[in-house]
């Protein structure tokens, strides 16, 4: 039987990220599945990113997709389940080795439900984690990427609504199908393109913005089994940079606090005096409450003795 004898009264942690990055299929390549515009990466990462022109980045399925996973979590990590929307084929997908991560294509935004398991040694349970995935740009109009299409309302009124393909959106619907979608899908007959404003018409299409969504998080062990404890302990985490070292526009946005680049030391600090600043404020919203409180209660004391003389 494993010696599962805990180290009491101590914690230790190790920094991820999970989250997604997606960018759009440029059209020539929609053959298959027309209606799938997107194509979208979900993983779970180390939080520091490897270096630019890591090996590492290179095998990746979306090129630009520079987020985490400088380092192997299967020291600590067994297998992480994702739970995609029905409409997929086979929507629990399992990934039993590093990297923890899965690419599909689709069209429309919904939550992913993301199972962390770790190793048996460790004695701890599984945790839960909800994504939600995100295809359109966080500032901008979605449909500011994507080339003028020609497309009269009647093919906007037939376009597919949601519950007919793979990725089908939550309600509200997060925003407007792809025109070019539209165009493929409802009319059989397309009117004619305008003549090309470049002299190559055999050029690719131009490559799409990447959209990037992701969480810094820390899973904590309190109370770690020994051994666990000592394979943490063998595998330190790397270090967060100290600033972004990917050239400026690689990440326009990390996630829904605004910053750009990899998670970065200089990110973390620019975090920690934002909740230094929360935590001022609402200090100084306590005390003007306790202030307001005191003079309120003052008030309904003099109301009370003007109540009492009036009475007497």
């Amino acid at each position: 039987m494993a010696d599962k004898r805990r180290v009491r009264g101590l914690a230790i942690h190790r920094p991820i990220v999970y989250g997604s990055v997606a960018t759009m299929i440029p059209v020539e390549e929609r053959i298959a599945k027309p209606d799938h515009n997107m194509r979208w990466t979900v993983a779970v990462r180390s939080a520091a990113s490897p270096p630019p022109g890591s090996a590492i980045l290179e095998e990746r399925v979306i090129r630009g997709d520079v987020i985490g996973g400088s380092d192997d979590l299967s020291y600590f990590i067994k297998k992480v389940t994702f739970k995609l929307h029905d409409s997929y084929p086979n929507p629990l997908r399992v990934v039993d080795k590093a990297p923890f991560e899965l690419s599909e294509t689709g069209w429309g935004e919904f939550v992913i439900g993301i199972k962390i398991h770790f190793l048996s040694e460790s004695a701890e349970k599984a945790i839960q984690l909800q994504h939600p995935l995100k295809l359109h740009d966080w500032t901008a109009d979605p449909n500011s990427s994507i080339p003028p299409v020609w497309l009269d309302q009647s093919l906007a009124d037939s376009a597919p609504q949601p519950g007919s393909s793979s990725g089908v959106p939550l309600a509200p619907v997060p925003s407007k199908p792809d025109p070019i979608d539209q165009v493929s899908l409802t009319n059989k007959n397309p009117p004619p393109a305008p003549p090309s404003t470049s002299t190559d018409s055999t050029l690719p299409s131009k490559p799409s913005p990447l959209v990037h969504s992701w969480q810094y998080d820390e899973i904590v062990f309190t109370d770690p089994v020994e051994t666990f404890y000592s394979k943490l302990l063998a595998h330190p985490p790397t270090p967060l940079p100290a600033q972004n070292r990917f050239p400026s526009g690689t990440v326009q946005q990390i996630g829904n606090k605004g910053e750009k680049g990899e998670f970065s030391a200089d990110i973390a600090q620019r975090e920690f005096r934002k909740l230094d600043w929360a935590e001022l404020n609402i200090l100084i919203e306590i005390d003007r409450l306790r202030g307001k409180l005191s003079l309120d209660e003052r008030e309904l004391n003099q109301i009370k003795k003007l109540l009492l003389q009036s009475a007497s």
